[in-house]
């Protein structure tokens, strides 16, 4: 699977320009105001956004290939690096740059646990209502999805899948009651999870019933997540699942993301904190056809 990963809001156009000529973006100039101006600051996007995905597959990019591959001089490419790197996109290091460690962009699972636990844990149980016994149930290594087994150890017949070791030690507790699918690669402690390439390759050789994620951002009807690996492990899940079930607490409506996920559009349930209002929850209604469950109305 390609997994196209996008900037929001990015217009793409074609570099479209010499090295040898410099733009308004280039010089350090205010706001363009002409049309020629205006493709510039597009094109400085453009740059920008290859720059992450290239980044985000190779963990570390050397200057001299940027200067390469993007066709323009090192000084644009450098400004372009610390532009990333202010955003804390990306980190500079000696004579290039490295992915940002999930460490920086995501918060420990002890901390994200604690944060609103209460709602966490009513949106979960509400979510674990949709859940029916003889499922095979994918979840993910959200804080929020976490809570959801509390309300499933009565249930039968259950397998769980999951790339979270904190839920795979949970449900192995329950084994034989419940059967464990667990999805092993590349570890972060941080998020007590395994994340990236290998374990989207596991996901794909299985099928689930249901998947419930939750993610860190919701914006204008589209899940993000500040982390490559983790975007592309929740996408691949909600691939093999036949519902998917979306977590969603007020907070994550303003929340951090860099990389898509996935449409609203795509969910058939979504399970949402009363608190986001009623304006912002028919914001999201416009969006999709998926059912809406609030919690705490």
């Amino acid at each position: 699977m390609r997994c196209d990963i996008r900037l929001p809001d990015v217009t793409r156009v074609q570099y479209g320009r010499a090295m040898s000529t410099p733009t308004q973006e280039d010089a350090g100039a205010g706001p363009p105001t002409t049309a020629a101006g205006s493709a510039g600051a597009a094109s400085a996007a453009q740059r920008r956004q290859d720059i992450l995905d290239l980044v985000a597959r190779r963990s570390t990019v050397r200057v001299d290939e940027l200067v390469d591959r993007l066709g323009v001089s090192r000084m644009t490419v450098h400004r372009d690096l610390q532009h990333l790197a202010e955003k804390n996109l990306v980190v500079r290091v000696h004579g290039g740059i490295r992915r940002v460690h999930p460490r920086v962009t995501e918060s420990d699972l002890t901390v994200r646990s604690g944060l609103r636990r209460e709602i966490k844990a009513a949106l979960a149980e509400r979510a674990a209502d949709l859940v029916q016994d003889g499922d095979v149930l994918a979840l993910d290594d959200s804080s929020t999805v976490a809570f959801v087994l509390d309300h499933l150890a009565v249930r039968h017949d259950l397998t769980v899948i999951t790339h979270s070791l904190a839920l795979m030690r949970d449900v192995a507790a329950l084994t034989p009651r419940m059967a464990l699918i667990g999805l092993g690669g590349d570890y972060y402690p941080e998020t007590e999870s395994f994340l990236g390439p290998g374990v989207a390759n596991q996901a794909r050789e299985l099928r689930a019933d249901t998947v419930l994620v939750s993610t860190t951002a919701l914006r204008a009807g589209v899940l993000y997540h500040p982390d490559y690996e983790a975007a592309l492990t929740k996408r691949t899940l909600l691939e093999v699942a036949e519902r998917r079930v979306l977590l969603v607490d007020a907070t994550k409506l303003s929340g951090p993301g860099l990389y898509r996920v996935a449409a609203l559009d795509e969910f058939h349930d979504v399970v949402i904190d009363a608190s986001a209002g009623r304006e912002r929850i028919d914001e999201l209604r416009e969006h999709t056809d998926a059912r809406f469950h609030l919690v705490g109305a």
